[in-house]
């Protein structure tokens, strides 16, 4: 009973939010959404007291809610239909598809989201050393902290702490400072370790400071040195060079000496392949992969069909032999889904490992020891990435196998709808320290990102035929389709997007962030090159999404070099959707020749790329080498010259 109109109250079904989201910190306040929610919301005498202040405002203040913007963000406000596929998702399956607030995308400051992160630092340049070997001597170490806080009194804390006691010398000839090797290789383990753990950290890091050769390797150091000066470059002008130099030594590495049948072998394989993707060395990556797994497949890890062939017959139950093997076996599953089978299509794990995964021995771990809680996470997170990327085998053989074009598109769109109940099943039965949240670590968040990138991919083939408004039965909805599973995954990518760009600063310097980029890009320039083609005039909020892929891929480029090709791919797609006029794309390649510039001085860091990456997953499904970002560039120096000489540049202002 409502006391004021003393009469019963009715309750919709869901709870009307302010938006005012904590994570978006650099959102203006007192947007047109807020105010107009205000108005709505406050008692009447509140609400009138502002209406008044509204009305004094100066008209450069004032809300303009016939703007297009504020209209389509009004309609944002509604909650969705209950007879819609989003609402379905949300109540049924809440952690993969959480309900989302609407965010004022038209408030938020764009200066600080969209600007690279970059730009901010590009004081600070990158030192001109000749050669690669020509790095600084040891006795002139610079500060290993971020350029912004040197000098600190108090130490930066690290991944763990008996980092401290790394003699860096003992394990490489490149001179790299022992301070800053230790600041990268915790940034590493900090950041990128989550999410393609090749190894266990604790038994890794133990061999590292007591100069032990059980869990570690001189090969294992030197290659995860130079995957990790890569991230570090935005933060420390030296450690370009230092990648590039350490590079060089794994390869010799690799190639000089005979390196024994070892996880740590693997391992530094594996990342001396991902070294490879980031400098555009598609052939020599592919080399080091196929060469971890047949070491693995040897050693019996995966790629085995019995217990008689598997690495549990070596490994007589030892249990810290199994932890490091473990992670090593199900960190390579997971390795080569992400970047190969998601980036290239390419698929060299066929059958999983028949061992426990790291999850499973968790109750082996001391009790007692602190560093078990971070330990037990990052097993946790290993193993259900693994179940997901199990799952996603299942569709690289469907989709790209030998008999996949002996199949009929009904036959496939079935097999489609049974492997989503079964990616569905597996995010309801993740653990909610796997569930998103305000406290969420960046790493399971990158999990929702490749479980949303997977859902699109498997209803990607059915979008530009008539199978794309096919009814799927298993839903209760009649307006559950492929079109509608792809739109929910795409809001969804929508959101983490932005919020990792919010959140997690020193991840934005990461590789790993860019699957999410690039599959929110695509899905925008689709979105948008139909909008201009539709009616001539830009939209939005697929323009303010775009601009953020694009500000990451600027930033990810001042690290890590195959993202210059990358970059300059997804302009020449978006020229050719017409999702952006030449002016637009002209700024964007501007920038990027800016930060090929800082690199021109560090030899290795501007070689030619080959950049095999696929950037046009649309595109892809018909024609895999078109799709491709080396053919891409190629593409966009045409549609650069056609459209600047039809006088097709656009106003400024437009996308």
């Amino acid at each position: 009973m409502c006391d004021h109109r003393t009469e019963n109250c009715e309750y919709t079904y869901t709870v009307r939010h302010r938006v005012t989201l904590a994570e978006v910190e650099q959102s203006k306040r007192g947007g047109p959404a807020e105010i107009l929610e205000s108005l709505r919301t406050l008692p009447p005498e509140q609400a009138l007291e502002l209406f008044r202040k509204l009305r004094n405002e100066t008209p450069s203040r004032a809300l303009n809610l016939a703007r297009p913007s504020d209209q389509q963000h009004l309609r944002g406000l509604l909650p969705p239909t209950q007879n819609s596929l989003g609402f379905e998702l949300t109540i049924r399956h809440p952690i993969a598809y959480p309900a989302l607030f609407p965010v004022p995308y038209t408030d938020l400051t764009l200066g600080v989201l969209l600007q690279p992160v970059t730009n901010c630092r590009s004081s600070r340049q990158v030192s001109p050393f000749a050669s690669p070997y020509l790095t600084p001597e040891r006795d002139e170490e610079p500060k290993s902290g971020p350029p912004d806080s040197p000098g600190t009194a108090t130490p930066k804390p690290l991944f763990d702490e008996r980092l401290r006691l790394l003699d860096i010398t003992k394990w490489t000839n490149i001179p790299i400072p022992n301070d800053l090797a230790i600041s990268t290789i915790s940034h590493y383990l900090d950041i990128d370790y989550p999410t393609i753990p090749l190894f266990d950290a604790d038994l890794f890091v133990r061999d590292l400071v007591n100069l032990q050769h059980f869990f570690c390797s001189p090969f294992l150091v030197t290659a995860v040195l130079s995957w990790a000066c890569q991230a570090y470059t935005t933060l420390h002008a030296d450690a370009a060079a230092f990648s590039v130099a350490l590079f060089a030594e794994s390869q010799q590495y690799f190639s000089d000496q005979q390196q024994p049948n070892s996880v740590t072998t693997i391992a530094a394989l594996q990342i001396l392949s991902m070294c490879a993707v980031t400098y555009g060395k598609d052939d020599m990556s592919l080399r080091f992969l196929q060469e971890s797994v047949k070491l693995g497949k040897a050693m019996g890890l995966f790629n085995v069909q019995s217990e008689a062939e598997s690495a549990t017959v070596w490994l007589g139950g030892h249990a810290e032999w199994t932890r490091a093997v473990s992670y090593t076996a199900w960190g390579m599953v997971a390795n080569a889904c992400r970047v190969y089978s998601l980036h290239y299509r390419v698929h060299e794990i066929h059958t999983p490992p028949l061992l426990p995964m790291p999850r499973d021995l968790i109750v082996f771990l001391p009790s007692d020891d602190p560093k078990t809680f971070k330990i037990a996470f990052h097993a946790q997170l290993l193993s259900a990435a693994s179940d997901m990327w199990i799952i996603f085998k299942d569709i690289l053989e469907r989709f790209y196998g030998p008999h996949y074009h002996g199949t009929t598109l009904e036959s496939t769109l079935r097999f489609a709808e049974g492997t989503y109940h079964r990616l569905l099943c597996w995010s309801g039965a993740l653990s909610l320290d796997m569930a998103r949240g305000e406290e969420t670590n960046h790493s399971v968040m990158l999990l929702h990102v490749y479980f949303h990138a997977v859902v699109t991919d498997l209803f990607r083939p059915f979008l530009a035929t008539e199978y794309k408004s096919q009814r799927l039965y298993s839903f209760s909805t009649h307006y559950a389709t492929p079109e509608a599973v792809y739109a929910s995954s795409v809001t969804q990518l929508k959101r983490l997007l932005l919020l990792y760009r919010l959140r997690y600063k020193s991840a934005n310097y990461s590789v790993l962030w860019q699957t999410a980029v690039v599959y929110v890009a695509n899905a925008m320039i689709s979105e948008g090159g139909m909008t201009l083609r539709a009616d001539g005039q830009p939209g939005n909020e697929w323009k303010f999404y775009l601009d953020v892929c694009l500000a990451g891929l600027e930033d990810l480029y001042a690290s890590f070099p195959v993202f210059g090709s990358i970059a300059q791919g997804m302009v020449g797609m978006a020229l050719r959707h017409s999702a952006i006029r030449t002016n637009k794309a002209t700024s964007v390649l501007t920038q990027l020749d800016e930060i090929e510039r800082r690199h021109a001085s560090i030899k290795g860091m501007t070689d030619k790329t080959e950049a095999r990456w696929i950037i046009d997953l649309d595109l892809a499904t018909t024609d895999f080498e078109g799709a491709q970002a080396r053919n891409l560039v190629e593409e966009l120096q045409k549609l650069m010259v056609e459209q600047t000489e039809s006088g097709h540049a656009g106003e400024d202002g437009q996308p």
